[in-house]
């Protein structure tokens, strides 16, 4: 008995961290979505509860029906560019070669750049007298600069090639690491009986990496989803609103705007949308 009020005293900082950064926000964020919050209401403490009123505003909202598509797609192109390319490197890195060592480090420079570094540098290689449209117009590939982040269309395509850029190195070391962990042994076998390389590939090593891939797809499905940093530095979810993922819909409608309430309602739907893709995956693995 004794042992176990030891074991629950060195749990209670966990416990603490938890309920103070993690339950209370989500629960106070909750209260604020339903009710009509704005500066002045908030200061005056005279917001009123309007109950769903601030979901069924924003499921009206072009504005937020466009969030809500640019989300899905920066999410399925992220996670499905990071984690293939990352996939693929990890295999090629697994064979030994010259310079291995300096490519794997040169692999990891975007996880260890500052965001605010990253960018500033998207930023400027997407703007209209950027690098992207320098290189392009040097090779007469184009015949004026591409407006690819300054359009109604194409900035939320900018912001997701940065995203996965970003995000490949991620993947590539949870990757490699599980390739690390099959026996050499099983790969050796295969090849004696005459098994291609993409062969192994699909009957030997996705089968054996399946935990660490959906523990990979899972990490980054909530990692993109919740991107704010990097949008917003480069367009602030514009021009005018066609670029806005949900972090970022949500930080301009309190900080801009100083509708505090939808701003929340935005957090509880991305959390919602974090937690259902969760779930899928989590449901996918067991029945795996």
């Amino acid at each position: 008995m004794k042992g176990t009020k030891v074991a629950y005293f060195f749990l209670l900082p966990a416990l603490l961290y938890v309920l103070l950064f993690g339950l209370y926000p989500l629960l106070y964020n909750i209260f604020l979505s339903l009710r009509d919050v704005t500066f002045i209401t908030y200061i005056q403490g005279t917001a009123r509860f309007v109950g769903l009123g601030n979901y069924r505003e924003l499921f009206a909202n072009p504005i937020f029906q466009r969030t809500f598509s640019n989300t899905l797609l920066f999410t399925g192109l992220s996670i499905l560019f990071q984690f293939t390319i990352g996939f693929l490197l990890a295999l090629l890195f697994t064979r030994s070669f010259p310079l291995k060592g300096v490519l794997q480090s040169l692999i990891m420079v975007p996880w260890v750049l500052p965001i605010i570094v990253s960018g500033s540098f998207f930023r400027w290689f997407f703007s209209d007298n950027g690098m992207l449209n320098g290189f392009l117009l040097a090779f007469r590939l184009i015949e004026r600069p591409i407006p690819w982040i300054t359009s109604g269309h194409l900035p939320i395509f900018s912001v997701t090639m940065a995203n996965i850029w970003l995000g490949i190195p991620f993947n590539f070391v949870l990757l490699y690491t599980g390739l690390q962990g099959i026996p050499e042994e099983l790969l050796e076998s295969a090849e004696i009986d005459g098994a291609t390389g993409w062969q192994k590939v699909l009957f030997i090593i996705t089968p054996l990496l399946r935990p660490v891939i959906l523990a990979t797809l899972t990490l980054g499905c909530i990692f993109t989803v919740k991107v704010f940093d990097l949008v917003w530095i480069i367009t602030q979810g514009g021009p005018g609103d066609v670029s806005h993922l949900f972090s970022t819909l949500s930080y301009s409608l309190a900080f801009n705007k100083l509708h505090f309430g939808k701003a929340s309602a935005v957090l509880i739907v991305m959390v919602l949308v974090v937690a259902l893709l969760t779930a899928l995956l989590n449901l996918f693995q067991r029945e795996v």
